[in-house]
């Protein structure tokens, strides 16, 4: 992939961190303070039970009728679920320390059922009101793109910075968008 491919899918990926205010409704999300004392979110619960997983979906009022359209503005999330969501955002682009064997079946699995999710949480933060139709579908066409680049074929052949994201979303616990942050694939 050429240096302006590599930018260009850093970027979709980066701007679809934008997309993530709904992934609270889409999925549990837990939160955890780690051995370090530091506080952790993320869709998957940590190894130990001590996780408590906040009710989020049913704060934020999804599922409402109405939307935006041209021109009006986005609804607001309320500022602790704003506070939640942008944890769980930064959570997001954390990895996790280690090297997992390279395997690329379950990184382009882990990749692009990461996008997908990207693409099913603006598609319903763009339903709701949260999000404008228009921000969605800019933003969606940039991950469906780098989405289609995401192949077996493409992370076996794959060498340096590429061979590194690939190996980092082999691991379960890491999310396309930390993946893509580390490597600036």
């Amino acid at each position: 992939m050429s240096k302006n491919k590599r930018v260009g899918v850093a970027a979709a990926i980066a701007v679809a961190a934008g997309l993530l205010c709904a992934a609270v409704s889409a999925q549990p999300v837990y939160k955890w303070v780690d051995a370090q004392g530091r506080t952790q979110y993320g869709q998957q619960p940590p190894d130990r039970s001590t996780a408590e997983q906040p009710q989020l979906h049913n704060t934020v009022p999804f599922g409402s009728s109405g939307g935006t359209g041209s021109g009006t503005a986005p609804r607001k999330l309320p500022r602790d679920v704003q506070d939640q969501v942008n944890g769980l955002a930064q959570g997001l682009t954390k990895t996790q320390p280690g090297k997992v064997p390279l395997s690329c079946g379950r990184a382009v699995s882990n990749a692009t059922s990461g996008l997908d999710t990207m693409l099913e949480t603006g598609d319903k933060n763009a339903r709701d009101g949260y999000l404008s139709r228009e921000q969605y579908e800019a933003t969606a066409g940039k991950i469906r793109a780098t989405r289609s680049h995401i192949t077996v074929g493409d992370c076996e052949a794959a060498t340096g910075v590429k061979r590194d994201f690939y190996q980092c979303i082999s691991n379960d616990r890491n999310h396309v968008m930390g993946c893509a942050q580390q490597h600036r694939f």
